[in-house]
């Protein structure tokens, strides 16, 4: 193989990569300062200094730009979970190496619990402080209006699954740990994950200040619950709770500096190759222009 001719190929390939990289993590920007009906391709484009029709050669649709968003704000919160398990999985080894207690012993009631608290808590964390992120996953989720396709959403739903997996394997730990009754994990973790998506829901109306909605106080009694009716012993609850809420926010401040790490990153990508001029009407897919489309916001009714 020529590895001279392939050089070109690949750094087109970097090139292209790093521009999706700006575009998506510009469109996240604007979701977080504009809202979800805010986020247009009009403002997308202007915001990145490129033609409107430029975009489509990274994204052919609306529809596929919002899957990319989704895809991004699902990984982000895998990694804030995958990092909750490695921490603690971390911190247990060196408790049992400290106290000369095998790596491969089963885990304590009190191991067990702090597991399952901790997954849950850093993710209602993420929910808190990046409203407008996760506002996606929750229109996705419990909007009734079709916003996206259903051939361009399915990819979207492995993702979903993997993290609601997530929460059921932490119970099923809790569970073999002795932290928690006998029951059926995965039931228990589609259970937990809708009353806190529900109670998450609610965070639209704390804008208007109507009293008995507050999130801060809210999530963690309907979380409290539903384990103390699984079994957990409470005065546990009450001692472990307070180091799953440290670790949320120690993950949060982490992501804070990851996030600006990534912006930095995104704001010096290159302009589009062979991008239109930014006063030219959008180009779809099939290659007809349509100067309405620029318009028209990411979501749709």
């Amino acid at each position: 193989m020529n590895s001279r001719g392939s050089r070109p190929l690949e750094t087109r390939e970097k090139r292209r990569e790093a521009t999706i990289e700006r575009i998506v993590e510009t469109a996240l920007r604007l979701l977080a300062t504009e809202g979800f009906e805010g986020l247009t391709i009009q403002k997308l484009a202007k915001e990145l200094n490129y033609a409107v029709g430029a975009l489509y050669r990274y994204f052919r649709s609306k529809d596929a730009l919002l899957v990319a968003l989704l895809h991004r704000v699902m990984d982000r919160i895998g990694e804030d979970l995958k990092t909750t398990l490695r921490l603690l999985g971390e911190e247990r080894r060196s408790k049992r190496e400290a106290a000369s207690v095998a790596e491969d012993a089963p885990l304590t009631p009190d191991e067990g619990l702090i597991l399952l608290l901790g997954v849950c808590h850093v993710y209602v964390d993420f929910a808190r402080k990046r409203p407008a992120e996760y506002g996606l996953i929750s229109t996705l989720i419990g909007d009734p209006r079709e916003f996206l396709a259903t051939d361009a959403a399915a990819p979207l739903v492995p993702a979903l699954i993997r993290l609601q997996l997530t929460l059921s394997h932490a119970i099923n730990d809790a569970v073999k740990a002795g932290a928690l009754s006998e029951g059926d994990a995965r039931e228990r973790g589609v259970i937990l994950w809708s009353a806190m998506q529900g109670v998450l829901q609610l965070r639209k109306l704390g804008r208007f200040g109507v009293a008995g909605v507050e999130l801060d106080r809210l999530v963690p009694i309907a979380l409290r619950t539903l384990l103390l009716g699984w079994g957990a012993d409470p005065t546990q609850l009450d001692r472990l709770t307070p180091r799953a809420e440290a670790m949320a926010q120690t993950l949060a401040e982490r992501r804070d500096r990851q996030d600006a790490a990534r912006e930095e990153r995104a704001r010096g990508g290159s302009q589009p190759e062979a991008a239109a001029s930014p006063t030219s009407a959008t180009t779809s897919p099939s290659g007809q222009a349509d100067a309405g489309e620029a318009a028209a916001p990411v979501s749709t009714p």
